[in-house]
């Protein structure tokens, strides 16, 4: 379908889905410094362990070999106990981030990308999201119980929420996702499709079936998996630097020096868009 991102569909015990299967490098011009910040919180995160300075909250870092994490975010077709269609995560694939969506063209292939996603967080030691222990990792919980599908997880959960909120509240305007990226990372989104959007724009896709309707979809996930990254890195470069959040009004003008040097632009096809 025109529009559509690259992908495969792939079979599984509980019918067909999508994937969109990409590395970083691929698709975003900022990826070696994503990359390298990513591998470099959790080298941070054991040196400030083994001296006894990490706080509690990013302990499950120090635990974890970097290939065996995953960011998460999931998108749904409404409040829980309405259909999943997509999951996106970014994981390490020899030394190179990969970003994964499963999307589920129609409501019928919900079961096929929970399977999917199951096979995937069997081999994990680590799931980081944001706001994923209230939202996400117990919406696809959920999911798969309601397929029938094993759900015994041995992970741990990083929420970053959580110390977002501990270590920002006092000097954002709020913690949400995309404020944190418009003062801490310097980015402003512009075209992106609003998250209250989501789930009647799926519906319109399975109805009307014309890719133009996804795409957003797709990139909306892909940019708060990317703001995870730098949030991340954010909070575990603060406690390694002794850093505290920066007065409001001058973190932007930092960040947006730093992302401005690295361009922070998705590639598609031929160049930069």
């Amino acid at each position: 379908m025109e529009c559509f991102p690259e992908g495969s569909v792939v079979s599984t015990d509980r019918g067909e889905a999508f994937v969109c299967d990409v590395a970083l490098s691929e698709i975003h011009s900022d990826a070696e410094r994503l990359t390298a910040g990513y591998y470099a919180a959790f080298e941070d995160a054991a040196r400030l362990a083994a001296e006894g300075a990490l706080p509690d909250y990013l302990q499950p870092l120090a635990a974890t070999e970097v290939d065996k994490a995953a960011l998460i975010d999931a998108e749904t077709a409404g409040f829980h106990g309405r259909p999943l269609f997509m999951i996106g995560l970014i994981v390490c694939r020899g030394g190179d981030l990969t970003v994964t969506q499963y999307f589920a063209r129609t409501y019928a292939e919900e079961a096929a990308i929970l399977d999917q996603f199951a096979h995937i967080v069997a081999g994990l030691d680590l799931l980081i999201s944001f706001n994923g222990k209230a939202f996400d990792w117990p919406f696809v919980r959920d999911r798969m119980v309601y397929h029938r599908l094993s759900c015994q997880p041995q992970f741990s959960h990083l929420d970053l929420l959580h110390p977002s909120r501990r270590r920002w509240r006092s000097r954002l305007p709020n913690c949400k996702l995309h404020t944190l990226e418009r003062y801490l990372c310097g980015r402003w989104r512009t075209g992106d499709i609003p998250g209250d959007r989501i789930p009647q724009q799926y519906h319109d896709f399975v109805r009307q079936r014309d890719a133009r309707l996804v795409a957003p979809i797709f990139h909306h996930n892909r940019m708060d998996l990317i703001t995870m990254i730098d949030l991340l890195v954010a909070l575990v470069g603060s406690e390694g630097t002794a850093l505290s959040a920066p007065a409001l009004g001058t973190a932007s003008a930092a960040a947006r020096a730093r992302v401005g040097a690295g361009g922070g632009r998705w590639r598609n096809g031929a160049g930069d868009v």
